[in-house]
């Protein structure tokens, strides 16, 4: 992207904001799927005219439902019945994109064969996305972590072109109204969330000709304005419709193509290429921003840099080439969003190796108390060595190659870690 010759110049004409997506969340009753789809599709027929009056456009509408133990109500959750739900939510919604959340593993005796519920689920069908919370403020159900993992290469093995992982995530610490699938879950009233992609908007700002500090400043204000204008936009709905305005997801999400990634944007700030340790830094830098900086909006969701291998061009030349692995990723989750997210692995890795990628994740996101989560994808490649994915939010690339010297044999000691486990108790008055 060419720098424009003065700060004026950006502020004047900056990238139009785009919605990434306007995410509504409802609790859906069980034996009548088509009711809540067909009150969906009313609410995001008026949120699409009131963005298209206040000048922004959506990428996609986006809905998700309850956790599956709360859908179901205490029934025996079988796999039939929740495909058969699944089948019948996505017929009704068309191209509207659906997350099935659950099961939830907050507690020692919940039992990991529920996520025997997603391979069903998601080999039914072709837009219902799922997702499991295995960690949490509660502690890490490593059951469930280890069962997870499992689930994740039995995905990989549903279609040829072993893309099924895309529309599967395993969640550690993160809270419902979250807009991004697939880490949507409900609970409560009927509320929406949006989430901005603010990657090109970056880019511009941080391509121009300026000091590090202004840099920010500029995208800062620049993001403001998309900010007031998406909630005033969300104030209307909101009052239209009687549904709750969650929140805004300031994250910088990438999407394929050189202005729209979020690696290109934090390399451009300071000069720091992806890979390196100063990259950290710009990186803590833009994420500090977007939580502080806009802290007087509603914010859900992650609110930081969204590093999606497969979802961004520079990342994904990035892995391809070597110059990131997996260290690194793990390294940057812990001063941004969202984790390991779409992140390809060779076919034939191994379960313990994915349960050892899930258990980092968890560990991070207990620690620094902030949502991630593991989206891998396993996946041959062709005769290029890179992958055959055929989807409009994924480019291809070469798997991060792993270096099996940094994976110790599974250690099944304990099936739920409490991190209050030692916490002193109070003392008696």
């Amino acid at each position: 992207m060419k720098p424009m010759n003065a700060d004026e110049d950006f502020n004047a004409r900056p990238p139009s904001p785009v919605v990434r997506t306007v995410t509504l969340g409802v609790n859906l009753d069980p034996d009548q799927p088509e009711r809540g789809a067909e009150a969906a599709r009313r609410f995001f027929g008026r949120a699409g005219n009131r963005l298209a009056e206040s000048g922004l456009r959506a990428r996609c509408f986006r809905l998700a439902g309850q956790p599956l133990d709360r859908l179901l109500h205490g029934r025996r959750i079988r796999a039939n019945a929740a495909a058969e739900f699944a089948v019948r939510m996505e017929n009704a919604l068309g191209d509207i994109w659906f997350c099935m959340p659950g099961p939830f593993f907050v507690d020692a005796g919940d039992d990991p064969e529920l996520l025997a519920l997603v391979p069903a689920v998601i080999g039914a069908t072709r837009h219902v996305f799922m997702n499991t919370l295995v960690s949490s403020a509660a502690g890490m159900h490593r059951g469930a972590l280890r069962r997870a993992a499992a689930v994740v290469r039995e995905l990989a093995l549903l279609d040829e072109q072993h893309q099924a992982n895309f529309r599967f995530a395993v969640m550690s610490n993160v809270q419902s109204n979250t807009p991004f699938f697939p880490a949507s879950w409900h609970q409560g009233e009927a509320g929406f969330s949006i989430a901005l992609e603010l990657s090109e908007l970056a880019n511009a700002a941080f391509s121009q000709p300026l000091p590090f500090d202004e840099k920010l400043a500029l995208f800062r204000n620049q993001v403001r304005r998309a900010a007031q204008e998406a909630a005033d936009c969300a104030a209307v709905l909101a009052a239209e419709t009687g549904v709750g305005f969650r929140g805004i997801d300031f994250s910088l999400a990438p999407y394929p193509g050189e202005d729209t990634s979020a690696v290109s944007a934090i390399e451009a700030l300071a000069g720091s290429p992806v890979g390196s340790f100063q990259f950290l830094f710009s990186l803590y830098a833009v994420n500090n921003l977007l939580k502080q900086g806009l802290a007087d909006f509603p914010q859900v969701g992650y609110n930081g840099t969204m590093l999606s291998v497969l979802e961004d061009s520079h990342l994904a030349r990035a892995v391809g080439n070597g110059s990131v692995d997996v260290k690194d990723l793990l390294l940057y989750s812990t001063v941004c969003g969202c984790g390991l997210d779409m992140v390809p692995l060779p076919l034939d890795v191994g379960v313990g190796q994915i349960s050892a990628l899930i258990e980092a994740i968890c560990t991070e996101a207990i620690k620094w108390n902030k949502p991630l989560i593991t989206r891998l994808l396993p996946s041959s490649v062709g005769a290029n060595g890179e992958t055959n994915f055929n989807h409009p939010f994924i480019v291809n690339t070469r798997p991060i190659a792993l270096n099996r010297n940094a994976f110790a044999p599974a250690n099944d000691s304990e099936a739920f870690f409490d991190p209050q486990r030692w916490a002193p108790t109070a003392l008696p008055a």
